[in-house]
């Protein structure tokens, strides 16, 4: 090849190389940075469209305080002593067929009992089976069909702490403990096993622990082994104030049961008022007493700005404490007292005591053809008759005022 020729060819290489490198530059969708393109904002017609478009969510609604409940309110109804003295035994027993029923003494309160959300009361006496013997006082055993008459009326706690819990000893106390269970009852203040000494339950989805001592054991604590002690709650002071404050640790509601003072005597011990508002100090809401066989006056305590109820004594029950019998203050060992205590639930959960109602009681006794009968009075209202018949509707009143004597009650709002 000449050098004319091979110069040409050389050229025309370079050539088709620059040419080749221009064209790579504009084509395609390579866009060099010295390139300048027209730019407009898309409308709604040229966005692309799908058959489920994605919407822009809302924006979030500015947070509002969380709904609260709407306040709710509950009942508790608790009552005194329930013994089975000789009469009380006789006027259950049918001869016929020798069974035993005492459920006519609740007929006349069932109803109020009932209405309550929980119903308690104190039963002083055990059910030791009848090959212990049926006896009244001072080592009281009666029939386990006294069980089926309260269970009857509605009461849902028994308290088993009080100076005949172990008037049959260690037996007694697990055949009573075991009674009571068996009728889908709860109980405080004994037990068959260590361990936690009093009851929590549940009202309207809140805790309540009722705990229950007692100060006197008629000396029968010589019946129960050395290291059984722990089957009856018995009242020391510091003990209490322990068991309080760690049932307080979990519960919205403490209710306290002492089984206290001397017997027949319608007046306080100087030292009780101290000794309750120490429990109420404590983490205590309520106290109630039993023992004296009398109603003994009540009292609203303050605790940080709170209404704390207590009364020293509800009296009897049901028994066969009769004004006939020489003894002091005999009249008033008829007379007993159902307390109701209203509570409210307020919006953040808290509870309030709203309400303190007394229900003086009387127990009516009467034989007739059949034998001897026993009816609890209720009075609610002294202006209303409370029996058909005449006589029993005036000491039942009579009772009332009696009664009323001594007590206050409470009401948020008067």
């Amino acid at each position: 090849m000449t050098l004319k020729r091979m110069v040409i060819t050389i050229i025309s290489i370079l050539l088709i190389l620059l040419l080749t490198a221009c064209s790579t530059n504009f084509s395609g969708n390579e866009i060099t940075e010295h390139t300048q393109i027209p730019t407009q904002t898309p409308t709604q017609s040229s966005l692309p469209t799908t058959t489920n478009p994605t919407k822009t969510p809302a924006p979030s609604p500015t947070p509002t305080e969380e709904q609260q409940p709407d306040p709710v309110s509950f009942s508790i109804l608790v009552a005194g002593d329930v013994m089975a003295h000789g009469d009380n035994l006789n006027s259950a027993y049918n001869p016929e067929d020798g069974t035993y029923s005492f459920i006519e003494n609740y007929s006349l309160v069932k109803d109020i009992i009932e209405n309550a959300d929980l119903s308690i009361c104190n039963l002083e006496t055990v059910t030791a089976g009848a090959s212990a013997d049926y006896t009244s006082y001072p080592r009281f055993n009666t029939p386990v069909e006294i069980l089926d008459g309260l269970k009857y009326a509605g009461f849902d706690v028994l308290v088993t702490a009080n100076n005949h819990s172990l008037d049959r000893g260690e037996t007694g106390v697990i055949k009573t403990l075991n009674e009571i269970h068996n009728r889908d009852m709860l109980t405080t203040g004994s037990y068959i096993d260590p361990g936690l000494n009093y009851l929590t339950t549940d009202i309207q989805n809140k805790a309540i622990s009722i705990l229950a001592y007692t100060q006197h054991l008629n000396g029968n604590l010589a019946l129960l082994p050395d290291d059984k002690y722990y089957m009856i709650n018995q009242m020391e002071r510091n003990s209490i104030i322990s068991d309080i404050e760690t049932a307080s640790a979990h519960s919205d509601l403490v209710i306290v049961y002492l089984h206290w003072g001397n017997e027949y005597t319608r007046g306080i011990e100087d030292w009780q008022p101290e000794y309750a508002h120490a429990l109420i100090d404590a983490g205590a809401d309520v106290i109630l007493g039993t023992h004296p066989h009398v109603v003994r006056p009540d009292e609203i305590y303050m605790k940080d700005g709170e209404p704390k109820y207590i009364i020293y004594s509800m009296g009897n029950y049901i028994s066969n404490f009769i004004r006939q019998v020489n003894r002091t203050n005999a009249i008033y060992t008829e007379d007993g007292v159902m307390i109701k205590l209203n509570f409210l639930v307020d919006t953040k959960g808290l509870i309030h005591l709203e309400s303190v109602i007394p229900i003086p009681t009387w127990p009516y006794k009467y034989t007739n053809e059949t034998g001897i009968h026993y009816e609890i009075i209720p009075v609610e209202d002294a202006d209303l008759i409370v029996h058909d018949i005449p006589y029993a509707n005036e000491q039942a009143k009579d009772s009332y005022y009696r009664t009323m004597e001594s007590l206050t009650g409470f009401n948020l709002y008067d």
